[in-house]
């Protein structure tokens, strides 16, 4: 079923990629080894707190596909989505983007990332009568767009414990600035829940998974996910890849080498009181649907984070009463 794209969906660090690394070998699916933003190439108005652009008319689809590509290209980071390196061939790219039709259409930006990406980067084979796998953490926003328009597309969308997902995008995302402002990772997984809400409820197909079954049973949950996806179960979905060589991984916890549960409770022992205060307060609601426990009000919000400036510590410490 080459029109029927599977879209993985998922706040920031929530296991997307790990997902995404395992349906990278089958033999049936062409596996998009990075998030296009494809939606957002094409003009969409993305509310997302770490990809927010307003709506735009006169979108240039390719242009913004090239810039994408030689961010990849350069990237040197593995906690990033991907590190392409010398696998991306961007002559190469240009050359053949400079020869193709814009795309004004979630089909014809498919269409372009499938016609195009085999002839540049390294190791990825033809997309002929395969289906896409495609990931960019902020569709969740236009799942209903793309649902539309793939009438026969199927939606994985993962969840991790809000705890863990919180810890796990702080540090993300404090690695170079220090700790950073609290609102835009809150604001993160708010949306993040929201949409899962709501595209449960609007879209045939979407299949949520948490992140935890995930690691403590990969075998299970691929099973069942292949019984979801027109009985795609093939041996390479227990075996994490990127481009066909074993999954290097993107965690802050550290290469990764394989599946795992052993890190599911390391967010016990990094989480401060700010972060597990706003989680208990906000997302009592997540915690209850998707079986994880609530933690009890914790004492010392107040007290400062390593690497937290000044500024943000006032900032940080203020955002809480402002969501009141």
């Amino acid at each position: 079923m080459p029109h029927a794209p599977i879209f993985i969906l998922g706040s920031h660090k929530s296991g997307t990629s790990l997902l995404r690394s395992l349906l990278d070998g089958h033999p049936d699916l062409f596996v998009i080894p990075f998030e296009t933003h494809f939606m957002a190439l094409l003009g969409r108005w993305i509310t997302y707190s770490y990809r927010k652009q307003a709506p735009v008319d006169d979108a240039n689809f390719l242009e913004g596909l090239v810039e994408i590509l030689e961010s990849y290209a350069q990237s040197v980071d593995r906690q990033a989505d991907v590190v392409l390196g010398d696998r991306l061939d961007m002559d190469a790219v240009r050359a053949f983007v400079g020869e193709m039709d814009e795309a004004d259409d979630p089909i014809q930006a498919l269409t372009v990332l499938k016609q195009l990406l085999p002839q540049v980067v390294e190791g990825l084979d033809s997309a002929q009568g395969k289906r896409a796998v495609e990931k960019s953490v902020e569709h969740l926003e236009v799942a209903l767009e793309l649902a539309q328009t793939f009438p026969k597309a199927q939606f994985i969308h993962i969840v991790r414990n809000p705890y863990a997902n919180m810890v796990a995008l702080r540090k993300f995302k404090a690695k170079d600035q220090g700790y950073p402002l609290i609102n835009k990772v809150y604001k993160s997984l708010e949306s993040g829940y929201y949409w899962l809400q709501m595209n449960q409820k609007l879209i045939p197909h979407y299949k949520v998974i948490r992140y935890e079954d995930l690691a403590q049973n990969p075998a299970v949950e691929m099973k069942a996910l292949a019984e979801c996806s027109s009985d795609l179960f093939d041996e390479s979905l227990l075996e994490p890849t990127l481009l066909g060589d074993p999954w290097g991984g993107n965690s802050a916890y550290g290469q990764f080498k394989a599946i795992s549960a052993a890190h599911l409770d390391r967010w016990k022992e990094e989480i401060t009181a700010l972060e597990a205060n706003l989680v208990t307060q906000h997302f009592g609601h997540v915690l209850d649907q998707y079986g994880y426990e609530k933690l009890p009000w914790m004492k010392g919000k107040w007290k400062p984070t390593k690497g937290e400036s000044l500024k943000r510590y006032v900032y940080n410490r203020l955002y809480p009463l402002y969501l009141r």
